[in-house]
């Protein structure tokens, strides 16, 4: 066979070696932390401080908008304000006034 068979079915086998050693190692591996020795987990303990110092000025606020009801939520907020309307376009039938002509002195 040629060299450059030889060195890829060589890196195959090595491929094949390594995987097949991770599989071993994580089939024989003991106890995982936070299992129990019968194999079943429970659960982790809560924290004992909140993460990332004292709550925000909203966790201390009643929401706006109780989001667990069965109405939409854009029903339970008043609407916006709508914006006025354009002023009405001038018509184009009728004939515009021409400016009044300055006075010179």
């Amino acid at each position: 066979m040629s060299r450059e068979v030889m060195l890829a079915l060589g890196l195959h086998l090595v491929a094949i070696a390594a995987g097949a050693g991770l599989l071993l190692l994580a089939l024989r591996s003991g106890t995982i932390e936070g299992r129990d020795e019968d194999g079943g987990g429970g659960a982790p303990p809560p924290p004992a401080a909140p993460p990332g110092g004292p709550p925000l000025d909203g966790a201390t606020r009643p929401a706006r908008v109780r989001l667990r009801q069965p109405a939409r939520a854009s029903d339970l907020r008043p609407g916006r304000p709508r914006r006025p309307s354009h002023p009405p376009m001038p018509d184009p039938t009728v004939p515009r006034r021409a400016p009044a002509p300055m006075e010179s002195p």
